[in-house]
């Protein structure tokens, strides 16, 4: 607390800071759980077998550029 400002002004600002606080919490705290849920379609089977096959290349790719690496690694190829 500063010196120069006086007991009950100090007493006055901080009572009015958790006003202000109080209120924001309480709209925050006032939704219910419900206004925030969102209905979702679940994915076709064709969709899903989609992301499988895009999996499945992303793994093959980073299998074949980890391995791409180790071997230039190895042979003493610096790409850099």
């Amino acid at each position: 607390m500063s010196r120069n400002m006086p007991l009950p002004k100090f007493l006055g600002a901080a009572a009015f800071a958790s006003v202000i606080a109080g209120a924001l919490v309480s709209d925050e705290w006032g939704h219910t759980a419900e206004s925030r849920l969102v209905r979702v379609t679940p994915a076709s089977p064709a969709m899903m077998q989609l992301l499988r096959d895009e999996h499945g290349l992303m793994a093959d790719v980073l299998k074949a550029q980890v391995a791409n690496e180790r071997g230039s690694a190895v042979g003493g190829i610096d790409r850099d």
